[in-house]
């Protein structure tokens, strides 16, 4: 579900909860089952998203999250393993575990049931598909980007 307001969208449902405060820029991950809250630039939010459109791509990884092929017939040493942009978030499944591990930078990681996950990239495939959303956080990069360059010329004269 999308909230709109004039200080924040967010896109919910019942497994995940993430928000773009339009003022900062800053977007806010709320993994529900987890009961995790992870605060992220938009650098940081745009290598995780594109991390979940990889995997989401990734037909041996979701055979298993969407229980087509059962998680139980495989061998317990069997991983699968998608790397996000210069390993911002990485991404491990064990499979035989039923589990999908998301390892931040940061130093954060969140181990996740199949149902939980499969949520999660639902709800970020949802979101990057709101124009409303893009626009907002590519004004933010921009401002930012704009704001890093003058800092650069002011050290250089």
């Amino acid at each position: 579900m999308k909230t709109d307001t004039n200080e924040e969208i967010s896109f919910t449902n019942c497994y995940a909860g993430i928000y773009l405060n339009k003022k900062e820029g800053a977007v806010a991950l709320d993994f529900k089952s987890q009961e995790i809250v992870l605060y992220l630039n938009t650098s940081l939010y745009q290598a995780f998203a594109w991390l979940l459109q990889n995997a989401h791509d990734c037909k041996e990884l979701m055979n298993f999250v969407n229980w087509e092929v059962d998680p139980t017939t495989v061998s317990k040493n069997s991983l699968i393993e998608i790397h996000g942009p210069e390993h911002s978030v990485c991404l491990v499944c064990i499979p035989g575990h039923e589990r999908v591990q998301l390892n931040f930078e940061i130093g954060i990681s969140v181990d996740l049931k199949f149902t939980d996950f499969k949520g999660l990239v639902d709800l970020v495939s949802e979101a990057q598909d709101d124009l409303e959303w893009r626009r907002n956080l590519l004004q933010w990069t921009l401002k930012k980007d704009v704001s890093e360059h003058h800092k650069k010329d002011r050290k250089i004269s």
